[in-house]
């Protein structure tokens, strides 16, 4: 907008973080609004009670100045708690449009100053990456429910684990979805490494052949196969190698970003599996097998090929 402020024009950051003084300044400073004066000591009991750390102390009449101590100096999750708590005594004691408001208001600042957190319509605060990344977990967990993907499902759980960690591990957790792309791929191309060179070998010829009846999907497949081996190369950047002084942090936007690719490119790995041992099932039962079983021949061959290079 033309009228906006230059900071906010010229001086945004795009990377996201887990708290902010200005957020809390801003925050803080919602407590002088005129709705809080008939509230904020019943508001502070309330919030103290719920959260276990005292809001009020025996002074009297200056309960919003306490108010402002307490929004900026609690601790992270003391802080993200008060702003739910607040929404529901809000709704509860005053009204729906106050609440709603004081839910917007919070919101927009949190968006203003990068905070990595989502505040849901009920006034909940939940991690940035929560809608998205959970909707490509769920279903990439459910796309591995045989028992021969356990390890993947373990690796894609202990990645979970550090992304929700207080603070978030970005890098431990990127780490892990590698792990888990790693062991998907090896399970479905044995003896095979994940290099950008073994994706195009493996891949490339399978990704053909499940789609030979349709020319415009194989075009896609190939530009998203680069796009596999640019998640590759840049996950990479972030593993720990022996003798090697261990890379910074990875910015929470990018390894969210990461991460959310790994689980989507996991799912579309262990279809391809899955095609590919039912193929080999139809083989084996005497049956004629569908076009994919072409596949499972020229991987067949390659891994010969890729036995007798490494003797």
């Amino acid at each position: 907008m033309p009228e906006d402020r230059f900071s906010r024009l010229y001086v945004q950051t795009k990377e996201f973080t887990q708290d902010s003084d200005r957020a809390r300044y801003r925050i803080a400073a919602l407590f002088r609004e005129p709705i809080f004066n008939d509230h904020a000591e019943q508001l502070a009991l309330y919030v103290s009670r719920t959260v276990g750390v005292p809001i009020l102390s025996s002074a009297s009449g200056r309960c919003l100045s306490q108010w402002n101590q307490f929004i900026c100096g609690c601790r992270t999750p003391d802080f993200l708690d008060a702003i739910t708590l607040v929404y529901r005594y809000l709704f509860w004691h005053i009204s729906e449009d106050v609440a709603y408001w004081w839910r917007d208001v919070v919101r927009q600042i949190f968006a203003d100053e990068h905070l990595a957190y989502q505040i849901d319509d009920a006034g909940g605060v939940h991690p940035a990456v929560d809608q998205e990344f959970q909707r490509n977990i769920v279903s990439t967990v459910a796309a591995l429910q045989s028992h021969r993907y356990q390890s993947i499902s373990q690796s894609i759980e202990i990645a979970s684990s550090h992304l929700y960690a207080d603070p978030p591990n970005y890098k431990m957790a990127w780490r892990a979805m590698l792990l888990a792309v790693e062991g998907l791929f090896g399970l479905k191309f044995p003896h095979a490494r994940l290099t950008l060179e073994e994706i195009l070998r493996r891949l490339l010829p399978a990704v053909e052949s499940a789609y030979k009846t349709n020319s415009t999907a194989q075009k896609a497949t190939r530009a998203i196969l680069t796009c596999f081996q640019g998640w590759v190369e840049a996950s990479l950047m972030y593993r720990h190698q022996p003798g090697v002084a261990d890379a910074p942090d990875p910015p929470a936007d990018i390894a969210i970003l990461a991460i959310s690719h790994g689980a989507s490119f996991i799912r579309w790995l262990a279809d391809l599996d899955v095609d590919s041992s039912e193929s080999v099932q139809l083989c084996h039962d005497g049956e004629t097998a569908p076009h994919k079983s072409s596949v499972i021949a020229m991987e067949v061959g390659q891994s010969s090929e890729f036995d007798q290079a490494a003797t």
